[in-house]
């Protein structure tokens, strides 16, 4: 088994997904990593900085950048949780319109690549469930290398 194989045809896989997503991002003046975190906090409602920063294995000072974007456009609210220093963030009504329009268009074009693939459910599930095993793998290795995460 030669390692490199999975992890190349994994890695070349990025920029083509990000061009054929990026109009979709363009219509709403958004970067990859914004929609990411948008998208995280449409899925992970109440959550904070910290907890998004662990989710998406970024530096919090990244995150609270992100954060502060989607807040001057209105897509995100923050409220007081039970700990006062802690904030709770969501989406906004437009923040969820947003998110919604995003989703179904991106869904969309992901349906028609998966279809072109002609796979069985059973090895779409399956893939899905390896490549959540490395990534499940990676991300203990970095918390014991670093804690920064």
């Amino acid at each position: 088994m030669k390692p490199s194989l999975l992890f190349d045809s994994f890695t070349k896989l990025y920029r083509p997904y990000i061009k054929m997503v990026q109009p979709i991002m363009t219509d709403y003046d958004l970067h990859p990593a914004q929609w990411l975190i948008l998208k995280d906090i449409a899925v992970n409602v109440d959550t904070t900085l910290v907890q998004i920063s662990k989710r998406r294995s970024i530096e919090k000072p990244t995150t609270r950048k992100i954060l502060k974007a989607l807040e001057a456009r209105e897509w995100i609210v923050a409220r007081t949780g039970e700990d006062r220093r802690e904030k709770l963030l969501q989406l906004s009504p437009k923040g969820q319109d947003v998110y919604e329009h995003m989703t179904s268009k991106i869904a969309t074009l992901q349906q028609q690549h998966l279809e072109a693939l002609n796979i069985s459910e059973e090895e779409y599930y399956r893939t899905v469930e390896i490549l959540d095993q490395l990534y499940d793998s990676m991300i203990s290795h970095i918390k014991t290398q670093h804690t920064s995460f």
